[in-house]
Formats: structure tokens, sequence, C-alpha cells
């Protein structure tokens, strides 16, 4: 992984108190896998069940307010690396 999708990683654990291990978000490569990925470990980890959608939009916020991703480009099955130009 590269910084821009650790620290994705980071603010997602963060704002979702959960713990992502790099061997589980090392196979994680769209926009989508890494929301449900997310709605996962939070629903195993804190016992509530969260919605994908919400989940979708923090993502989508962050790419376009902290990485200056346009909105448009960015669906549940945009690529970080590949379709949004993260390293």
């Amino acid at each position: 992984m590269g910084l821009e999708t650790v620290e994705i990683v980071l603010w997602a654990e963060e704002e979702f108190g959960v713990s992502m291990p790099d061997e589980e978000v090392g196979g994680i490569f769209t926009v989508g896998e890494f929301s449900e990925y997310i709605g996962e470990k939070v629903d195993s980890t804190q016992g509530i069940s969260i919605n994908r959608s919400d989940i979708l939009v923090k993502i989508t916020d962050l790419l376009v307010n902290d990485y200056g991703i346009e909105r448009d480009k960015i669906k549940p099955s945009s690529k970080f690396v590949q379709d949004l130009g993260l390293d």
C-alpha cells in the first residue's frame, strides 16, 4: 500500500472505531469493497449494523475534500489506484 491508501485506512480506523490489519486490507482494491469491509468490521467488532450507504458517503467526502478527487469519478467500482490515482 502507498502512503495515501495507508492514510485512508488510518482515517477509517479512527472514523469507525475499528482495527484494520494490513493483511486484511491489502486485498481491497475498490471503494465499494472498502465500504463493505468497514461495515463488516463494525458489525462484527461493535455488534451494531451500520448502513453501507452512509459509509460510502463518508469515504466519498474524504476523497473529494482531502484528496481533490472529482465526486463523479468515485463509484463503488472505482479502484483506488488505477481509477482514482491514489498510491
